[in-house]
């Protein structure tokens, strides 16, 4: 399993697409040559990390290896040397910010409650990432550094797997993670400046260090034929630590649900 972001947009360092496209490529076989998967569906997920209100987008998806060992998809660019079940490797990736209004862009999140707080730009991030199998649990852990102009924060992830394989055509995968992040990514999503505060209303709060939150979910594929599949995520995240505490958040729970029919060339 692939780190999830923390989701969540449709690319997310941490983002119900991304998870989804995460572990179905951690359950590949060695592939000679490029290996291409595309797709589309639908996702529901929160307005903002911390609301209480969801949005339904679509979900374009691609993904392609290279000899299993460069993948370009939705989650950016990542190269990476494999041995049996264990991956180490590093990549590009993106952090799509948040708008301080309603969005429905498929990129950015956003909420009209957040007025004042002002946009935070969408940032590239490098990541650095290891997953391995080990006895029959995919684990994974990734860092990832964002350099925005004011999207600089650093998030680690780690977060286990185990697949089920309940027949020829149907694999069900049960996951969890915990996402730490650094004070800048703190600030940047759950801080509220002096400035802020006097234009938004909301109360003045500076967030440290530490864990920002705890993720469970369930994936499901189905295969239709050799070509064509059907897969499903949902996931309850909960907010934890000065995160949970920020005056932005009005739900420390939130549900997120993805659904992609896809075909493999």
């Amino acid at each position: 399993m692939n780190n999830t972001a923390a989701f969540r947009t449709l690319i997310m360092a941490g983002s119900l697409a991304i998870a989804s496209a995460s572990h179905a490529q951690d359950n590949d076989p060695h592939t000679v040559g490029w290996n291409v998967v595309a797709g589309g569906g639908l996702a529901v997920m929160p307005t903002y990390e911390g609301s209480d209100k969801s949005r339904t987008i679509p979900t374009p998806f691609v993904r392609a290896v290279y000899d299993d060992m460069l993948s370009i998809g939705v989650d950016g660019v990542n190269a990476y040397w494999r041995l049996d079940g264990f991956r180490v490797g590093a990549g590009l990736t993106f952090n799509g910010g948040r708008k301080d209004h309603e969005s429905n862009g498929i990129i950015q999140s956003g909420d009209d409650r957040l007025r004042g707080m002002g946009d935070i730009s969408a940032a590239p991030g490098f990541k650095i990432f290891v997953a391995d199998d080990i006895y029959g649990v995919n684990v994974s852990s990734a860092v990832t550094k964002f350099s925005g102009t004011d999207n600089k924060g650093v998030v680690a992830n780690i977060g286990a797997g185990v697949p089920f394989k309940l027949s020829q055509d149907l694999t069900v995968t049960a996951h969890v993670d915990a996402t730490w992040a650094n004070r800048d990514y703190m600030q940047t999503f759950f801080g509220v400046t002096a400035t802020q505060s006097a234009n938004s209303g909301f109360s003045q709060f500076t967030p440290k260090s530490g864990l920002k939150d705890a993720e469970f979910g369930v994936r499901a594929e189905y295969r239709l034929d050799p070509h064509w599949f059907i897969s499903a995520n949902v996931g309850v995240k909960r907010l934890e630590g000065d995160a949970a505490k920020s005056p932005l958040i009005a739900s420390k729970s939130q549900a997120v649900f993805m659904s992609v029919l896809g075909y493999r060339f």
